[in-house]
């Protein structure tokens, strides 16, 4: 399935000028799929054990910095769902936990926890549904036509006599192709960006200029 990925995006980029690498492409997708995370995020169930009247530790899958904790089912197994509704995270000593501030539990009974965790996308992982499939790597192509932009647009030596690429006009386009790209995107998901604005991404190309040789602000770190 990730192939499949990395052909949809570079279909999609068309990098004809050999700009783009494989590696350039997997962190492309490993920036959308961090994206389309935080925006449709997976909801894990964890059922946890009671060791305290009003604390629970967090579950195991629980990540820092990104779970956030959607409900607390106890007792487990009634219809309707008994849903505690009083709770919040308290950072202990040790970590943070679950203090109850309603109500209390009973010792060695379990706790069903939802909270919820990133999408995985790599080369033995896929747990984006097929129908967004194609948003997440326009989503992708988009961050690598921004790189593609700025490439072409930081590229306009023109002491160079024999090259007649239109350079402001190659980065317009790959600018004004991500900018379509993102919002198909957002239109996919139903997500308004003035709503929902993500952190920007760099991916850094160590790449020379029309004649081979360093940028001055972007050196090549390896030789």
């Amino acid at each position: 399935m990730y192939y499949d990925y990395q052909q949809i995006v570079s279909r999609i980029v068309r990098d004809d000028d050999a700009q783009i690498e494989p590696g350039d492409i997997d962190a492309a997708l490993a920036f959308a799929a961090t994206r389309y995370s935080q925006d449709r995020p997976r909801t894990a169930v964890e059922d946890v054990t009671a060791t305290d009247p009003h604390m629970l530790d967090l579950p195991a899958g629980w990540q820092t910095g990104f779970s956030e904790l959607q409900s607390i089912e106890y007792p487990v197994g009634h219809i309707p769902p008994t849903l505690i509704d009083g709770w919040r995270l308290y950072q202990a000593p040790a970590g943070q936990r679950i203090m109850l501030v309603d109500g209390a539990l009973s010792l060695g009974q379990l706790v069903r926890l939802s909270y919820s965790v990133p999408q995985v996308l790599d080369y033995g992982n896929d747990t984006i549904p097929a129908s967004h499939r194609e948003p997440v790597a326009s989503y992708a192509a988009a961050v690598l036509l921004d790189q593609l932009a700025a490439r072409w647009s930081g590229d306009t030596d023109s002491t160079i006599q024999a090259d007649s690429v239109d350079h402001g006009g190659k980065a317009s386009n790959y600018a004004s192709r991500a900018r379509r790209l993102r919002q198909r995107y957002y239109d996919e998901l139903g997500i308004d960006p003035k709503r929902n604005v993500a952190a920007g991404v760099v991916v850094d190309w160590d790449n020379p200029d029309s004649r081979g040789r360093d940028r001055l602000t972007h050196s090549g770190r390896y030789r």
